[in-house]
């Protein structure tokens, strides 16, 4: 994450991919109060590497050269930024990565949040941490924006740019530094694909539930994991509503208070299994380039296993098999 540092200033300033500078507040990144800076002083943006422009009437200068006014010149790190000749001292380029979305410490005077590193944002990521998380924030890419739930209250809502969210006793807020086009490309270059099988292997004792998505290509082992079960059970109801001949839109919804009987866990419990079963998934684009569509949906405290392909094997006995009754 590409950040300006200045020996007076307490924490960096870090760069969004378009980052505005200069005098004006409501309409820039970084304010620089200063008389001889513009209202829109100059602009940083990221184009495969990092350019600076000057927009100015008074100059920007860097190293001590003052730029041709809107030729974009490429930053290198160390550089030295003056934007106003009554500065005291330069803004200096200290790192140069590509600009990401990260959760920053909401700093406050006498607080140990100072001493807190940015959260680079995940795709899908758990907070604190994937043990004992206290809320999951995820990036809905059909609607380009992020969105935050509390595993305890299920309240879910969009995360806009700056805005704080709290999680062990600490502040955050968001800062977007991509740009939304730029981060959905590899998305939308790997399509959902529709035709995967979901196979469950349960243990006869019903303590282990393994998945195995295939389709025409691919077989793709998601090994033993606790919120398999969760997905499996799912699977069972959808079936069970299927064999009755139930349409299905309608199939396979069951509410939460169900869900946490028929598995003796906790809501919170609960949501925690659906979204590391989410998060798996999720994470097989980034690691195989495999995009697999969302496996369990959810509305009004309700949820369902969103596929309808798929299997059941309890032991060695084949179960339920979707494909019966939809041939």
């Amino acid at each position: 994450m590409a950040y300006l540092s200045n020996i007076r200033l307490e924490h960096p300033i870090y760069l969004k991919a378009f980052h505005q500078i200069g005098r004006l507040s409501s309409a820039v990144d970084t304010t620089i109060n200063l008389p001889d800076v513009s209202r829109i002083h100059a602009i940083i943006e990221f184009k495969k590497h990092w350019y600076i422009r000057d927009l100015s009437k008074n100059g920007v200068r860097v190293n001590g050269e003052r730029l041709e006014t809107h030729c974009p010149y490429q930053l290198k790190r160390g550089d030295q930024i003056w934007f106003s000749s009554a500065q005291k001292e330069p803004f200096v380029i200290a790192s140069l990565e590509p600009p990401k979305d990260i959760l920053l410490p909401a700093y406050h005077d006498n607080n140990e949040s100072h001493h807190l590193e940015p959260i680079y944002l995940k795709r899908y990521h758990f907070l604190p941490d994937d043990t004992s998380p206290e809320l999951v924030v995820i990036y809905d890419q059909e609607n380009q924006e992020w969105q935050c739930e509390h595993l305890t209250s299920s309240q879910c809502y969009v995360l806009k740019d700056g805005e704080q969210l709290e999680f062990s006793n600490k502040a955050w807020r968001l800062f977007k530094g991509a740009h939304s086009e730029e981060q959905e490309t590899e998305y939308l270059d790997a399509q959902p694909d529709s035709n995967f099988r979901y196979i469950f292997n349960i243990s006869q004792d019903e303590e282990l539930t393994e998945l195995t998505i295939k389709d025409s290509q691919r077989c793709i082992d998601c090994q033993t994991r606790s919120h398999h079960y969760l997905t499996a059970l799912l699977a069972r109801y959808k079936a069970e509503d299927l064999r009755q001949n139930i349409p299905e839109p309608s199939q396979g919804w069951r509410s939460v208070d169900q869900l946490t009987k028929d598995m003796g866990i906790s809501e919170t419990h609960i949501n925690i299994q659906i979204h590391r079963a989410r998060k798996q998934l999720a994470e097989l684009q980034e690691t195989m380039g495999v995009m697999v569509p969302n496996i369990i949906e959810r509305k009004r405290g309700r949820i369902r296993l969103a596929a309808t392909n798929y299997q059941v094997i309890k032991g060695n006995q084949l179960e339920i098999d979707s494909s019966h009754w939809l041939n």
